[in-house]
């Protein structure tokens, strides 16, 4: 997509990305020069299911959030994970630095395989996941495009999604009733 790393945008209510989610982590994700999808995270007290371990969830959604953005960039319209399985192979403590990585693996189409990875400063791999992502729904598509927050120096919205979201997901909507017609 690019030959440069180049920030992606974040939105207002996301748990990873949202700038207003209170509880949320506020994350920034980025597009690498080989089309994968990064971020990173220091493990916090508040990530922590047994002590001093970070939760699975919290690495669960952190995978999920580079292998949409994945998903997104591949299909140029907003995705939704459909399945995701993950392998905790090392456990996080917190206070860890994480680099997350995810990427497409496959198009199929109306689904998507994604591959993602979580090192850790030594370059281990924590965690890995594979998932399945397809088209979001009309009208999640449109409420999803007004969430997003307009910021410099980030790749447009409409730019990834190649037109507004509502539209993409509303011609894909009827392409689908066509053919479940014949």
């Amino acid at each position: 997509m690019t030959a440069q790393r180049q920030m992606l945008p974040w939105t207002r209510s996301c748990f990873v990305c949202g700038e207003t989610n209170q509880h949320g982590l506020r994350l920034r994700s980025c597009v690498e020069a080989d089309g994968r999808v990064t971020l990173e995270h220091q493990t916090r007290t508040e990530d922590l299911g047994y002590s001093n371990i970070v939760h699975g969830g919290i690495a669960a959604t952190l995978l999920d959030e580079v292998m949409t953005w994945s998903a997104i960039i591949d299909m140029h319209q907003p995705c939704v994970a459909a399945e995701m399985s993950f392998r905790l192979k090392l456990p996080i403590t917190v206070g860890a630095r994480l680099r997350v990585s995810g990427w497409v693996v496959r198009n199929r189409r109306r689904i998507l395989l994604t591959e993602g990875v979580i090192h850790d400063d030594d370059d281990r791999v924590m965690v890995s996941a594979t998932g399945k992502y397809v088209p979001m729904a009309v009208n999640s598509a449109a409420m999803c495009e007004k969430d997003f927050v307009e910021a410099h120096d980030v790749i447009s919205p409409a730019f990834l999604f190649g037109q507004s979201a509502g539209a993409h997901a509303t011609a894909d909507t009827n392409t689908d009733k066509q053919e479940t017609d014949k």
